[in-house]
C-alpha cells in the first residue's frame, strides 16, 4: 500500500493502486475510525485506484480546521473526488457523507455503495447522547458495543484515551445527522445498501427504507457480520463495492 501522499483541504488522502483515469474507488470512514479502519478493504481491491482519507479531526486530518458544518463534509468529499469518475464506498456516518453527495447528483460518481448508514432523523432512531453525558465516556460506550468489550481492553491505554478524546466529535456528527441529509429517492446511479447479518433490527430497517427508495438499488445482506463489518469482512465488503462497479457497467 502506498503512504500518505498529500494533503486535500489539509486532509490527510492516501492512495493505492494503479493510476486509472477511468475508476477511482473513494472509501469513507464513520466516527471515531479513520483512514486505515478501510485499509483491509483497499488491499482487496488492488487491480484499482483506491483513495482513502482521514476526516477533520481523525488521524493525520486531526489538526485540520474543526468541521463547522455538515455541508463542509459533502465539500471535504467532493474535494477527494474531484472530477474523476468515481465508485464511493461510505461506512456508517461515512455513509451518510457518500450518499449526501449523490443526492446532489455529482456528475462524477458512477456508483455508491454504503455500509449501514444511520437514518437518525426517523423517529425509530435513537436520539444522539444529551449534554450531561460525557462525550469521551458516550465514544467508549460506542466502540465496546461495536468492537466488543475484549479487543476494547486490550487496547493499549494510550489508543483507548485518543479514541476517548474523539467523542467530543462523534456526538456532534451524531447530531448532525438528526437533520435529513439523503434522500435515496434523488439518487439515479447504481446504489448497492449494504447490512450485516448479525446487525440489529434498527440497523436492518434503515438498510431496507434507504434500498427501497433508490431507483437502482440493491439491498446486500454479509452474512455473520456486524457493525465493524470494514474490519472483519472486509473481502465481503470489497464485494459489494464490485458489485456496483458491475452494475455501473465499468470494465477495465
Amino acid at each position: 500500500m502506498v503512504p500518505y501522499q498529500q494533503k486535500v483541504r489539509e486532509l490527510a488522502v492516501y492512495r493505492s493502486g494503479p493510476n486509472d483515469p477511468d475508476l477511482q474507488i473513494v472509501l469513507v470512514h464513520g466516527a471515531i475510525d479513520r483512514a486505515a479502519g478501510m485499509i483491509r478493504i483497499a488491499r482487496r481491491l488492488k487491480q484499482h485506484e483506491v483513495i482513502r482519507y482521514d476526516r477533520r479531526g481523525y488521524g493525520r486530518s486531526a489538526n485540520a480546521p474543526a468541521t463547522e458544518s455538515f455541508s463542509q463534509q459533502i465539500d471535504d468529499l467532493h474535494a477527494v473526488v474531484a472530477d474523476r469518475p468515481t465508485v464511493i464506498f461510505g461506512h456508517s456516518y461515512g455513509g451518510v457523507i457518500a450518499l449526501a453527495l449523490a443526492t446532489q447528483r455529482n456528475s462524477a460518481l458512477r456508483a455508491v455503495v454504503t455500509f449501514e448508514a444511520p437514518r437518525a432523523w426517523e423517529k425509530w432512531w435513537p436520539a444522539p447522547p444529551p449534554d450531561e453525558v460525557n462525550p469521551a465516556d458516550a465514544a467508549e460506550h460506542f466502540l465496546r458495543r461495536v468492537i466488543g468489550n475484549e479487543r476494547w481492553d486490550g487496547l493499549g491505554e494510550a489508543v483507548q484515551q485518543r479514541r476517548r478524546s474523539e467523542g467530543t466529535l462523534m456526538v456532534e456528527e451524531l447530531r448532525a445527522q438528526v437533520t435529513r441529509r439523503y434522500d435515496a429517492q434523488q439518487i439515479d446511479i447504481p446504489l448497492i445498501v449494504g447490512v450485516g447479518q448479525r446487525s440489529g433490527d434498527r440497523a436492518q430497517r434503515a438498510a431496507s427504507a434507504t434500498a427501497a427508495e433508490g431507483e437502482n438499488s440493491r439491498l446486500v445482506t454479509i452474512a455473520g457480520a456486524g457493525h465493524a463489518a470494514p474490519m472483519t469482512h472486509p473481502e465481503a465488503v470489497a464485494g459489494l463495492i464490485r458489485l456496483a462497479i458491475t452494475d455501473a457497467g465499468i470494465t477495465n
